[in-house]
């Protein structure tokens, strides 16, 4: 419907008096789908009426305004539904997105859907349902619908979902059923209702409690008040709920085509849009679902009928003779519901019959007056599935199992007889005619005003199964006189996941859209079918490459030669002047050239048989005609071709692909054996640039270090010589003139010692002391000793210092470096060049050899040496 609204939108320069009727046809969807869609166990969507909109065109082509029909609304799912499904989605958006200010006014205590016994436990989404909900309220305001008649609207929603609430019980003050007061919710339920529906608080128990019985004779008139019991007390109740709820529905329907319905001067073309349920098989099968089901088997016959009408006017079409198809339609199927006798007319008898209806027996009757195989007594593996709801003495379950096109349906008898009554209480349509609420009023005075047009005989016998047998007859016309097309709706799977796919839900779904009988109805007759053109062009290449139609010209394949052989492959008796489509010569040769192709082809994989193949082969005047399996095998045959040419077309791209990769890989060596040849020569000049560089830097900074280091060492040493000679100088003038004899006569005294032991080492004797001259010297080393006073530390390194540079100076001590050792160790021998460790005591001649004079503070000048 989007799409159709899309491409009929007005122009801007041709705007008609029912502007933007396109948005209004849109709008009345959310609103028919709320109030007449329910979520069951197959669909959470699922439309639970049937549509018809007609979609009207001006003599422009532009959208004029649209026009709804409704079939069967399923009044009794207001009241109850089966587990884990749910009633009209209207009660559950407005429960979820009501205000506190539509709250009160509505009368809704509480938003809690378990508070209401219509609606029940089940709760599919709640944000989804306010989402909803926000959808119909702003569709009605784009509708026409005021504020206050939406708010009339939910007002008598509200008092449905409180009649819910009302229960009755026996009361033993009256000995009559009433209702009961003492629930809170039944008693809520019946003040609530009573104010939303414009009564009095007390006519409304009364007119649920109460029947009225009419009676007349002649010119007497009586009318008796009998009180009816807990069961009729229920069903009343249900009724009344049931007819207000319908009432709302077709006042919707009604408004909606006031609004957006063309004038006669626009309303001569339309483009129809059938939405009706689909096949339907539950737990629990009743009324609805039987006529549900009729409506699918009559829509399921129209389109087998159709299709078998469009093969035999295309085969007309296409020139050829053929034999009529034999195939089983449903034909049975609906003589056995709509027929005379059928099972409509035995329950609108029943209904006629002023007696109680019991089901087994209406069960039996059914059985007992329709013979056929299509209906049967269900099996003991169904009775034993439905018993439970059968009273324990009961021999057989009360129902019957109807053969449908697309299976079995086991429908209940139970309340069977009762629904297709549909009887409205008058009571209960004189207690709202006389309401103080004019909304609700002008509800049933239509009802009114069409039963006064019609005799009350008439009325009686306008039963449910006939009101809709009727509307669909007038459908069923419409759709003779137009040029139907069908939309298969399939659901890949019934958990709305994605990418998940059902086959045995898919092929339950294909065989109640009646998708398997079509295909097996196609069978029979010639279901492939393609134009010359479409035919030569796909299966062309099955021909050899020396084949006329590969090497030769066209002239040589039209040739009479390949005709006549062609012409002995099947009768054709179609001439080309008849086939040629009237697009011109060129054309008209093109044809040509493909059906001798198709010919061929058909002639090079056929070949010829000993009946002909007339049988499975036909050829039109622009098509060609194939039976069940011809196609496959010329697929078959089509997939080696293609393998052979993908085979060929493969080693020939490896091998281009080889030879470029040879080639690549060629130049690319090239490419980097230049590269590297350019690499290399610009690194060696780099490189040497760099290493002049690197040795230039070096030696600036080497240089610059040496001529430094030079520079800091002269200046050390002139630093040093200049503290040495002031220290000298600052020593001798401290020192006095006894202290410099003693230094004098000491030093004299050790270079003396050490003249000798040079002149012994050069003899090669050895050092002996004798005792007198040990004694000497330890007399003059003591008396030394005895005459010195004690050195300070800095005076004993200034005496070594003097002695340093006489050693130096004079050059006596060259050769023996060993002589003075930095322990004060005094050696004739030389120094070994390896490492030892010397254990040093005292002993007469070095008395203070296990001393370290570095070590020392405090020495005098016999310590020192």
């Amino acid at each position: 419907m989007k799409y159709l609204t899309s491409i009929g939108t007005h122009n801007a320069s041709n705007i008609t008096p029912a502007d933007h009727i396109e948005m209004k046809i849109l709008d009345s969807n959310p609103i028919l789908e709320a109030f007449g869609n329910a979520q069951t166990k197959k669909n959470d969507n699922s439309s639970r009426f049937g549509k018809f909109i007609q979609i009207q065109y001006s003599d422009n082509f532009q959208i004029a305004g649209a026009f709804l029909e409704t079939y069967l609304l399923e009044k009794t799912r207001v009241i109850s539904h089966a587990a884990g499904e749910r009633t009209f989605h209207i009660f559950y958006q407005m429960l979820c997105g009501v205000g506190p200010e539509e709250q009160l006014e509505w009368k809704l205590p509480t938003s809690n859907h378990q508070a209401y016994k219509y609606v029940g436990d089940y709760w599919l989404t709640p944000e989804t349902d306010c989402e909803t909900w926000q959808a119909t309220r702003e569709a009605m305001t784009d509708v026409g619908l005021s504020t206050h008649d939406q708010n009339d609207i939910f007002k008598v929603l509200s008092a449905v979902l409180h009649l819910g609430n009302v229960s009755f019980h026996h009361s033993s003050d009256v000995d009559a059923v009433v209702v009961n007061m003492n629930s809170l919710d039944s008693a809520s339920g019946i003040d609530y209702a009573a104010s939303l529906l414009g009564v009095e608080a007390g006519q409304l128990p009364t007119v649920l409690t109460v029947r009225t019985i009419t009676a007349s004779h002649r010119r007497r008139h009586s009318v008796f008040h009998k009180p009816c019991d807990a069961g009729e007390c229920t069903t009343r109740r249900d009724c009344l709920a049931k007819m207000l709820y319908n009432r709302i529905f077709q006042w919707l329907v009604e408004f909606i085509n006031v609004n957006i319905c063309a004038s006669d001067v626009f309303n001569r073309k339309f483009i129809g849009l059938l939405d009706v349920y689909g096949f339907e098989s539950f737990e629990n099968n009743s009324l609805e679902q039987l006529c549900i089901n009729y409506a699918n088997e009559k829509l399921q016959q129209h389109f087998v009928e159709n299709y078998i009408k469009m093969q035999e006017e295309e085969y007309l079409a296409e020139g050829f003779h053929w034999q009529p198809l034999d195939y089983e339609d449903n034909h049975n199927s609906v003589q056995l519901l709509e027929g005379t006798p059928g099972i409509f007319s035995l329950l609108n008898e029943e209904c006629s019959l002023m007696r109680e209806s019991e089901a087994p027996a209406v069960a039996d009757r059914i059985l007992a007056q329709l013979s056929s195989s299509l209906l049967s007594r269900p099996d003991a593996g169904a009775a034993m599935s439905h018993r439970s709801s059968r009273p324990s003495g009961s021999s057989h379950m009360p129902a019957f199992t109807v053969l449908h096109y697309a299976g079995s349906v086991i429908y209940e008898v139970e309340n069977l007889v009762e629904k297709n009554k549909d009887k409205i209480p008058e009571e209960l349509v004189g207690l709202l005619q006389g309401s103080q609420n004019t909304f609700i009023r002008s509800l049933f005075t239509c009802v009114q005003d069409e039963n006064c047009n019609h005799d009350s005989k008439k009325r009686q016998n306008q039963t449910v199964l006939s009101k809709f047998k009727s509307s669909l007859m007038s459908l069923m016309s419409v759709l003779n006189r137009s040029k139907p097309h069908y939309i298969r709706c399939v659901k890949p799977n019934c958990a709305s996941r994605a990418r998940f796919f059902d086959s045995r839900y898919v092929m339950s779904q294909l065989e109640a859209c009646g998708i398997l009988q079509t295909v097996q109805i196609a069978k029979a007759g010639f279901p492939d079918r393609l134009t010359y053109v479409e035919f030569s062009n796909r299966y062309g290449c099955l021909l050899k490459r020396n084949t006329p139609g590969h090497t030769k010209s066209r002239q040589s394949i039209g040739s009479g030669s390949s005709r006549s052989s062609a012409n002995r492959i099947m009768p054709c008796t179609v001439s080309h002047e008849a086939s040629a489509p009237q697009h011109g010569q060129c054309a008209l040769e093109e044809q040509g050239f493909a059906q001798e192709v198709t010919m061929m082809v058909v002639q090079k994989v056929f070949g010829q048989c000993s009946g002909g193949l007339s049988n499975v082969i036909q050829c039109g005047k622009r098509k060609i005609f194939l039976k069940d399996g011809l196609v496959e095998k010329l697929e078959v045959l089509m997939g080696e071709v293609w393998h052979c040419c993908a085979v060929c077309i493969q080693r020939n791209w490896r091998r281009h692909m080889h030879e470029k990769q040879i080639r690549r890989h060629r130049e690319e060596v090239m490419r980097q054996h230049a590269a590297c040849m350019l690499i290399q020569a610009v690194f060696r000049g780099w490189h040497v640039r760099k290493r002049q560089t690197r040795r230039k830097v070096a030696s600036v900074a080497i240089q610059h270090a040496w001529h430094h280091y030079v520079a800091r060492n002269k200046a050390r040493q002139q630093l040093e010589a200049s503290l040495l000679e002031k220290s000298l100088k600052r020593e001798r003038d401290r020192l006095s003139g006894e202290h410099v004899k003693l230094i004098q006569q000491t030093y004299s005294s050790v270079l003396d010692l050490a003249n000798n032991l040079e002149r012994k080492t050069a003899m090669g004797d050895s050092i002996q002391f004798s005792p007198s001259h040990r004694t000497n010297q330890a007399d003059t080393v003591a008396v030394v000793t005895s005459q010195m006073p004690l050195l300070s530390a800095q005076v004993c390194l200034t005496l070594y210092d003097a002695l340093d540079e006489i050693r130096q100076g004079a050059g006596i001590y060259r050769n023996i470096p060993h002589l003075f050792h930095k322990e004060g160790i005094l050696s004739k021998r030389r120094m070994p060049q390896v490492n030892i460790r010397f254990h040093t005591k005292a002993n007469s001649i070095l008395k203070n050899a296990h001393l370290l004079p570095r070590k020392e503070i405090d020495c005098n000048i016999s310590d020192c040496l």
